[in-house]
């Protein structure tokens, strides 16, 4: 499998799991320059996801060792999106449907406080949202056509509740919203195996109705 930045960070979880390593050690077991595993530590420290544990002695200064915090330990649980998809079901048999997509919506800006914040030029703001969803675990592919950017991924983030209902792509639609700044439109595939597939595009400017004179 190649190896990715985002595979790199779910094997360095998954070492810190078994126990606090240093940079040298997760270096040897990865297989990958230290430059490459600090790169990726400090992504998990701004993610709340890992963090300094202590030091051990080195033959000239001391190392640094990682663990996981328990922001880390959730993210390799196999029962969160069990979990998530359970309650979807729940919130979607309950709800009215205009209450239910509030709700999704209101995920979708809880997800998306996280991440960087709209800024730059918009092609900045995608690549930026593109980055927010590879580290949810979305592999993402960015086609541009002309002021459109169609973002398209085999792997949702959330795939376990749009698989119990589909509505739930709208927490997905609204986070890239908010990380963008720009007009975003759900065109994903839904069902047993859904499909990632949003176009988003600069916001239209309402247009100033010419004043009259009296």
């Amino acid at each position: 499998m190649k190896e990715t930045p985002q595979r790199t960070r779910e094997r360095i979880l998954r070492l810190l799991l078994d126990g606090d390593r240093t940079v040298s050690q997760l270096t040897d077991e990865i297989g990958i320059t230290a430059n490459a595993v600090r790169a990726q530590i400090l992504t998990l420290e701004k993610q709340g996801l890992v963090g300094v544990r202590g030091q051990v002695r080195g033959s000239r200064r001391p190392s640094a060792t990682y663990g996981l915090s328990a922001g880390g330990e959730s993210v390799l649980s196999r029962a969160y999106p069990f979990a998530l998809s359970r309650l979807v079901a729940v919130l979607s048999q309950r709800m009215e449907p205009i209450e239910f997509e509030r709700t999704m919506r209101a995920m979708g800006k809880r997800m998306a406080a996280r991440g960087p914040r709209a800024e730059g030029a918009a092609e900045e703001r995608v690549r930026s949202a593109v980055e927010a969803l590879a580290e949810l675990g979305s592999s993402v592919d960015v086609e541009r056509q002309g002021g459109t950017w169609l973002l398209s991924s085999d792997s949702c983030p959330i795939g376990e509740a749009v698989t119990v209902d589909g509505r739930s792509c709208v927490s997905m639609a609204t986070m890239l919203e908010e990380l963008t700044g720009m007009e975003v439109r759900d065109e994903c595939r839904h069902g047993e195996h859904p499909r990632c597939r949003f176009k988003i595009r600069q916001k239209r400017q309402m247009q100033k109705m010419p004043s009259r004179g009296v």
